[in-house]
């Protein structure tokens, strides 16, 4: 091989490695865009309006079976700010914080500062507007950005969450940014939607949820390594599945009865909305638990 040759083969190594390169950026770019496409069109818009003003599913047992979702999920809330250990003056990161709201609810009721972000910009102009009529723009803020690259310095904060947003990002690139910009020895809590046992080789429905709401799940019993390798150590996962999955689709049925003026008022084709919504709620309900995992940065 003469020389001209060798340079010919190494201009063209340089291009493929660029331009597998660029192939990576831009698939993250677009599911990036895709999440905040999902939550910014007014069928994401009016899931504030069925969730009582949160972005999470809720918490039913004997005591609550009753109330309805957007009761559920601040029951869902309380329990996930009982959870944290932040204190009063100290810093907490809510990652895919949504609406605002129980990151809010956590700097009223801990007295701590909370930052949180989301990719959707109408969540995050929600989000401070519900700040402002509460009167605490002195205690949190919420951003419009990239979770998996987040603005802030190393180890600037006391403790955080991922309040059910890890399945929208890759988890282990999550929590690896998590870890950057939480001290050590803080508490990271998140809650998760794990693949069930006899769901995890049932490619049609991981297809469906890629194509439908951009997540990817994963089983409970990857997390104890998962953790590991980002730094963090396990402390303890509460399975809640059988508080959080049986009553999903009923009372998701319940909210779009009850504000189904707002929904056809909001949305342009309704009834199909409402259709996908019930298919969706009723098919995840049936291949994933719901657990809350407490773990600590090493």
């Amino acid at each position: 091989m003469n020389k001209i040759d060798t340079q010919k083969n190494k201009n063209k190594d340089i291009k493929d490695i660029k331009e597998n390169k660029d192939i990576k950026e831009n698939k993250g770019n677009k599911g990036k865009k895709t999440v905040a496409t999902l939550y910014d069109s007014p069928e994401g818009q009016i899931g504030s309006v069925l969730f009582g003003g949160h972005m999470h599913w809720g918490y039913w047992d004997e005591s609550n079976s009753k109330d309805n979702f957007a009761q559920g999920s601040d029951k869902l809330s309380r329990i996930m700010i009982n959870k944290t250990s932040i204190t009063k003056g100290q810093r907490f990161i809510d990652i895919g914080c949504g609406f605002g709201l129980s990151g809010i609810r956590l700097a009223k009721a801990k007295g701590c500062r909370v930052d949180g972000i989301t990719i959707s910009k109408f969540q995050q102009e929600s989000a401070m507007k519900t700040a402002k009529a509460e009167g605490l723009l002195d205690k949190v803020n919420f951003l419009h950005g990239d979770a998996l690259n987040l603005p802030f310095d190393n180890d600037s904060f006391d403790g955080g969450w991922f309040f059910e947003s890890i399945f929208h990002m890759n988890h282990s690139a999550a929590l690896n940014e998590a870890r950057r910009v939480l001290k050590s020895g803080s508490i990271l809590t998140l809650t998760d939607l794990p693949l069930l046992s006899v769901s995890k080789n049932d490619n049609k429905f991981k297809e469906y949820v890629k194509k439908n709401i951009h997540s990817n799940f994963i089983l409970v019993e990857h997390y104890p390594d998962l953790l590991n390798k980002s730094g963090f150590e396990l402390i303890k996962i509460d399975d809640i599945t059988s508080h959080v999955m049986p009553l999903l689709v009923s009372k998701l049925t319940e909210a779009t009865l009850t504000y189904k003026k707002e929904i056809y008022k909001s949305i342009p084709n309704p009834e199909k909305s409402i259709d996908n919504w019930l298919y969706l709620f009723k098919y995840m309900s049936k291949n994933l638990g719901y657990i809350i995992v407490t773990a600590k940065k090493i």
